[in-house]
């Protein structure tokens, strides 16, 4: 017999025959006082202010400039934006198909060496 079957049956032997001590009533008060701690987290980081001013000026220098811009530069970014918007449309019979297959792809490099180490892990135990 193998000697981890004999402890295997030695753990079992034991769990069923020796009889299970009682908690201790205080275990629970014990347990949450470690949890719990008396000073509250801080919610709120300097680093969650800082970042929320850069994004607020980032915004604020958007608004700015777009607000100050000539109205022969707006016309040019909207006739970009339409015809960048019909370049999707025309492109998009062979764009959509490849950004699946591609991300299919990925997905599969991902998770066939996993598979494969599985397959020859199950094969060596048996």
């Amino acid at each position: 017999m193998d000697s981890r079957l004999i402890q295997d049956s030695q753990i079992e032997d034991a769990l069923n025959h020796y009889p299970l001590a009682d908690m201790p009533h205080s275990i629970t008060n014990n347990v949450m006082t470690r949890i719990q701690k008396d000073a509250r987290p801080q919610l709120i980081t300097w680093n969650d202010f800082v970042l929320s001013f850069v994004i607020a000026l980032c915004i604020g220098a958007l608004y700015f400039t777009v607000l100050n811009l000539p109205p022969i530069m707006l016309a040019k970014i909207k006739i970009q934006g339409i015809l960048l918007y019909q370049s999707f449309l025309v492109n998009a019979r062979w764009l959509l198909p490849n950004l699946f297959f591609g991300f299919a792809a990925l997905l599969s490099a991902l998770t066939i060496p996993s598979l494969i180490k599985m397959t020859k892990s199950a094969s060596h135990q048996s």
